[in-house]
Formats: C-alpha cells, structure tokens, sequence
C-alpha cells in the first residue's frame, strides 16, 4: 500500500520508465498487477517468491519459446529455448486441460467476444495463431461456456423459466460457445436470458442447506 499510495511510476516504455523507474511500465497492466507485483517481489522485498507453472496458473495460453513474437530476432541467443532461461518449459500452447487451475482470457480472447477464427500476426479480435494454438484456445473458450451452460440449466430447474432458453439460440459454432453466439466478433454475444422475478431468485443457488442430523432413515439413503 506504501508503494502505490507513495506512487514512484513514470509513464513510458524502457529501462528508466514503470515503477521506481525500473522498467516496469509501457504495457497494459503495467500500473496495477502486472507491473506493481513484478516490481514489488524484485526490489521491494526480493527473495520472497516462487514463480509458478504459467502454463498451469494463471494460464494464457501463450507461445513461452523464444521463436517468434514479441522482441523475436533471429540471430540473437537463445532462440527456439524458453522465454525465462529454464532449461525446460511447458508448450502453453498444448497444455493439457486438466492440468490448469484457473485461466487468464486475453490472446484466445474474452469468451463473449465469439472469437473462432486466427491466422498469423492476426491482430484483435482474430487470433493471433503465432502466438496460439487455435484449437487449443477453442478448449479454453468452450470451458467457460460450459461453466455458464451448466448455471442456466440451474436457473431453468430452479425457476421452471422458459425464456432462459432464449439466450442460447444462437448458431454460430456451437460446439464451441452452446448456442451463446449469433456470429463471429463483438456484438454477436447473447446475453443471459430469463425474466426480472428469475434473475432476482440466482442467490438460491448458493445457499447451503444447514446441517441436519441423520436421521435412520438418512442412514439407510446412504448405503444405498
């Protein structure tokens, strides 16, 4: 809190620019998480962290080999081995999906952008296929549309509310986004559908039934 309310930040991009002026700015995220944290574990308390797996935590999905984009030359050392000097690195392009714990939507795109499509150097919203795999991406997006898939039928045996439907009719690749998208790129996005009295009854979803004690007849449910 001392760091960010004393706020040692210079806008720009370089050495001499970010945070204490060490470099940690010039991108996006560079004034909150993704340059503050940096900064704080490398000089503010140094020595007081374990980098994790990020093909794992915090996942991307993201090319981690030095073989192509950003900063990519040829002839410079180290080409074709990891982006952060390990002798061994994970392809976070192919990781597998059991293996990930929670997933970072940014080069494979935010789930309601309806994004299916890539090419090379493909700049937003397509993807970017030199700096992720297509179908891989296609697995982490279908994830999240699961994770919603599975809260509206929830909402539908809660609440017996029809037009909960309406907000997956959509055609557009569905094995991907489950009826959720009317077509590639923003505003093709169907939101979630259902009335005002539905929406206002969500909470019953997380409620969690007090403990009761079992009774025999508890007993005998549980054997079975």
């Amino acid at each position: 809190m001392e760091v960010v309310r004393e706020g040692n930040y210079s806008h720009g991009w370089g050495w001499d620019y970010g945070w204490g002026n060490k470099g940690y700015g010039g991108v996006v995220g560079s004034m909150a998480m993704q340059g503050l944290v940096a900064y704080y574990y490398d000089h503010i308390r140094p020595n007081n962290a374990v980098e994790l797996n990020q093909c794992r935590y915090n996942h991307v999905g993201v090319d981690v080999l030095y073989r192509n984009k950003p900063n990519f030359r040829k002839n410079v050392p180290g080409v074709g081995g990891c982006r952060n000097a390990l002798k061994y690195c994970e392809d976070c392009m192919v990781t597998e999906m059991e293996k990930i714990y929670n997933v970072h939507y940014t080069l494979c795109r935010k789930p309601w952008q309806c994004v299916a499509t890539g090419r090379p150097k493909g700049m937003n919203p397509t993807m970017n296929t030199n700096s992720v795999n297509l179908t891989h991406c296609h697995e982490v997006v279908k994830q999240w549309h699961d994770l919603r898939v599975d809260f509206e039928n929830q909402l539908y045996d809660l609440t017996g509310d029809g037009t909960i439907k309406e907000g997956t009719v959509g055609e557009y690749h569905k094995e991907i986004f489950s009826g959720h998208c009317d077509s590639d790129i923003d505003g093709n996005y169907l939101k979630i559908a259902g009335k005002p009295e539905t929406f206002k009854r969500v909470g019953e979803l997380y409620v969690t039934a007090p403990n009761e004690e079992n009774t025999d007849e508890d007993d005998d449910l549980m054997t079975m």
